[in-house]
């Protein structure tokens, strides 16, 4: 079977399997349910993934997989600080085209406290995110872009922009009468690269 067409099939169950996993949670839902939305044979399902959990499982490696690619023009600036403002605009641009896919993140989340196959690809994902994250601060610390950060806080660092990274699929499932989304990630990112770029003396005027 030609490889783009599989590539394509699997996409289709997995996507299935983001609504399916939104809507009924791990528990509740079945292959069944999968086999509905993706409107395929439980036979071709089966070709791809042993179970449902492996289908679901596969979905956290596809997450992973687009958020590669959505944030790799960051990498591309030159600039530390304007890197990290892009990883705010670039999440928020795909929450308005399409947040779907990050509404299944609070159900991993919940899914991985109690099963360690999910704790585990869910670990391995967040270490390289904090990975990825903590090579652009420690470019900003050695270009000395960073005044306020120092080399042994970069994992904190990292740590910290993840955290209000996540703040952005909350707009996704909840809605603030007071703030918008567009407003949270560009007053977030701009206290955030404040305090590690201006010197202190300015910090504490």
């Amino acid at each position: 079977m030609n490889e783009n067409l599989q590539n394509d099939k699997k996409k289709i169950i997995l996507m299935s399997a983001v609504k399916v996993l939104t809507t009924k949670g791990f528990y509740s839902s079945t292959i069944d349910d999968i086999v509905a939305e993706s409107k395929m044979s439980k036979g071709a399902i089966y070709h791809y993934y042993s179970s449902k959990k492996d289908v679901y499982l596969a979905v956290i490696d596809m997450w992973e997989d687009q958020t590669q690619k959505l944030l790799a023009p960051a990498l591309e600036e030159k600039s530390s600080a304007r890197a990290i403002k892009q990883l705010f605009s670039l999440l928020a641009k795909q929450l308005r085209i399409d947040g779907s896919f990050f509404n299944c993140l609070p159900t991993l989340w919940a899914i991985a406290r109690h099963d360690e196959d999910f704790k585990k690809s869910m670990q391995k994902v967040y270490n390289r995110f904090q990975k990825f994250i903590e090579l652009i601060i420690l470019r900003g610390i050695k270009s000395g872009e960073f005044v306020n950060l120092k080399s042994e806080n970069s994992k904190t660092s990292a740590l910290s922009l993840i955290l209000n990274f996540e703040g952005i699929f909350w707009f996704n499932i909840f809605q603030s009468q007071y703030v918008d989304a567009e407003k949270y990630i560009d007053e977030v990112s701009s206290y955030i690269l404040y305090a590690y770029t201006k010197p202190k003396g300015e910090l504490n005027a």
